[in-house]
């Protein structure tokens, strides 16, 4: 059964409710949206645990791919449209229900399988992710990790602090961006284009590089 959009939400509230803010699940959340929940109790996914809700492991599994799902399409919208904050939250929220297990992974692949969503949180990883290890090797490492004289292509920036962020997409250090490491010390010399920048290490490790299969 296709789980409506209602539902998704609240296996994603729960999701980040409990496995990553390790609260509970109050029962708020059952006198606001009731249709969905007796949905989803239907279902198997949740149960009324005394007075909170609590995903069963079947809902575990639903809730992880909804949470993946909704954090690589702002992955996407961000990254590949460039869209900004209110874009994003808005258009996401709707892009996500679309995004299919099966597209789910082609968005993955063709992102660099990041592992944070444009605010930082986790996305949950798919099994996309864990062939891209165990089968080719490790094609997504940071700039810190690549080699004095290796040349990649940007696949996408995680940091929590905005103002590394502006000052990485400034020099040009963007999804998509062709990028040579120069030497790293005494700072971390990179090419992007026909410039060349220094940047500290900390800035180096926001920048997570694809290099080529072997």
């Amino acid at each position: 059964m296709e789980l409506s959009d209602g539902a998704e939400e609240i296996l994603e509230h729960l999701w980040i409710t409990t496995q990553e803010q390790k609260e509970p699940a109050g029962l708020g959340l059952m006198r606001q949206d009731d249709e969905h929940v007796r949905m989803l109790e239907a279902l198997g996914m949740i149960r009324l645990d005394e007075d909170n809700l609590t995903l069963t492991e079947e809902g575990l599994e639903e809730a992880r791919g909804c949470v993946r799902r909704h954090r690589l399409a702002e992955r996407l919208l961000s990254d590949i449209l460039d869209g900004g904050d209110a874009q994003i939250h808005a258009a996401s929220c709707k892009f996500e229900h679309g995004l299919h297990r099966g597209l789910e992974e082609k968005v993955c692949t063709i992102l660099g399988h990041p592992r944070a969503c444009p605010h930082g949180k986790p996305i949950p990883p798919g099994e996309c992710c864990r062939r891209m290890e165990t089968q080719t090797g490790r094609l997504i490492l940071t700039l810190a990790e690549m080699r004095a004289g290796e040349s990649a292509v940007i696949a996408y920036l995680h940091s929590e602090d905005v103002g590394d962020l502006r000052k990485l997409m400034a020099i040009g250090a963007l999804p998509g961006a062709a990028v040579t490491l120069k030497q790293r010390f005494p700072s971390y010399l990179i090419e992007l284009g026909n410039s060349q920048f220094a940047v500290d290490e900390q800035m180096a490790r926001q920048i997570h590089v694809r290099r080529a299969s072997s």
